[in-house]
């Protein structure tokens, strides 16, 4: 079967950070113009969806309308709400300020869980914060007065990147990248206790080594409304290749569809499940049609 991955916006002056559609178009971040846009596909246009946002990666809609996202640049997550105003969430852990967020998600009782993995990346600022001594998954919730505090999720995790729950909210998907070249990426699930917290993982998707290095893992991932994941993997360094896997809603392996030129970086579906959107290293927006 041949898959036909369209080009439909850029290349852009900046490197492509989280995307989620909204409504009639597609929010995408302009990480190094500090820039949120909006692509609507209708109508073939682009607009400035936000400005100043400091470079701002992954992105989760809430049942509020509003949007959180984890914004790289300023070490926190912020809550974007409709009427154009935002406000910031809790910024330490144990009294210190957490790493750079790179990936969120939002469960049914609100509480937002995001990966925190170390960065070189300099915040905003002067280097006065020094990172935590781990990179672990964390999650925002409300305390009794209604005020966000952060709670250490994973213990486990050296380079957490994108993370999903599962439709029941009873797993916890993981990419796990380690820095370690001895180490492999891998597709963890962790399962969720009723008291929240995380039991021991399952390896779903292991990526392997070679004479060239540790294969790169998993850097972005979505779902459809089945629960299965559509995942953004690999690179197209020293001749490998690159693909978009798809894996059932308890993490089988389901498909690798090769991604064309360049290494996809984030997904998202559209209004439907039919059109796939797909960022890339060379700074483009993709669109793949499925069957």
């Amino acid at each position: 079967m041949t898959w036909n991955f369209e080009c439909v916006a850029g290349p852009f002056n900046s490197h492509l950070g989280g995307i989620l559609w909204d409504d009639d178009g597609l929010i995408f971040s302009l990480i190094d113009e500090l820039l949120l846009q909006k692509f609507n596909p209708a109508k073939g246009s682009i607009t400035t969806y936000r400005s100043y946002t400091g470079r701002m990666n992954g992105m989760a809609k809430a049942q509020d309308s509003s949007i959180f996202v984890c914004q790289e640049g300023g070490r926190r997550i912020i809550q974007l709400q409709p009427d154009g105003s935002a406000n910031v969430t809790a910024t330490r852990f144990e009294g210190k300020i957490h790493n750079h967020p790179y990936d969120l998600c939002i469960d049914s009782k609100g509480r937002v869980w995001f990966s925190d993995p170390h960065s070189g990346t300099q915040a905003f600022g002067p280097q006065i914060f020094p990172p935590l001594g781990h990179a672990s998954v964390m999650r925002l919730e409300r305390d009794q007065i209604g005020h966000w505090t952060i709670k250490r999720i994973s213990v486990d995790t050296t380079h957490p990147g994108a993370i999903l729950l599962s439709n029941d909210e009873k797993i916890l998907f993981v990419a796990e990248n380690p820095e370690d070249p001895l180490r492999n990426r891998e597709l963890r699930a962790y399962p969720i206790g009723v008291d929240g917290t995380l039991g021991e993982f399952a390896v779903l998707h292991s990526f392997g080594k070679d004479h060239l290095g540790a294969h790169a893992g998993i850097h972005g991932m979505c779902k459809n409304q089945a629960g299965e994941i559509y995942a953004c993997a690999g690179d197209i360094k020293d001749g490998r290749h690159a693909a978009i896997y798809q894996y059932s809603n308890t993490g089988q392996l389901l498909k690798a569809i090769p991604f064309p030129d360049a290494t996809p970086i984030r997904c998202s579906f559209g209004a439907d499940e039919k059109h796939l959107y797909v960022t890339a290293s060379n700074k483009c927006i993709y669109r793949l049609t499925l069957a």
